[in-house]
């Protein structure tokens, strides 16, 4: 019976241990399949023959933006566009600006990481999984590919 009980208080032990070293301290975000392309021919390739719904969004600074983008990219930051809140404007702005079903097409500065945080935000507003491409590179890299 005592051989029993520390099996019991070990496995519990073990589960408690499991459970607290899993959980984030942060919520982490739901990005879903994101196809994040590395070649800038493969992005512009996929982006030219999709034929629904598409949007363009480039998520460097808005002075780097007015410097020279992507022929029909619109700017959504991820300065300003990178923040938790769901209710924020940039939600409202997106939701505004492009129906669910819109497969967006995001760039970004050679940090990928900000880009992949705006993208992972527009996946919880229900856009993601299949309808998001990111290029994991940056604008340097695509601008000489882009026609």
């Amino acid at each position: 019976m005592k051989r029993l009980r520390i099996c019991f208080e070990t496995l519990i032990v073990a589960i408690l241990t499991l459970l607290c070293t899993s959980c984030p301290d942060e919520p982490s975000e739901e990005l879903g399949p994101f196809v994040e392309y590395t070649e800038a021919q493969t992005f512009y390739d996929t982006y030219v023959s999709y034929t629904g719904s598409k949007a363009l969004i480039d998520t460097r600074e808005q002075s780097k933006y007015e410097v020279g983008h992507l022929t029909e990219a619109v700017n959504f930051p991820a300065d300003i566009y990178n923040t938790s809140d769901d209710n924020a404007q940039w939600c409202k702005d997106l939701l505004a600006a492009y129906p669910k079903n819109t497969c967006l097409f995001f760039y970004g500065p050679t940090s990928f990481q900000m880009t992949k945080a705006v993208a992972g935000r527009a996946s919880r507003l229900g856009y993601g999984k299949e309808n998001s491409r990111i290029f994991s590179r940056g604008y340097d890299e695509l601008k000489p590919v882009w026609k």
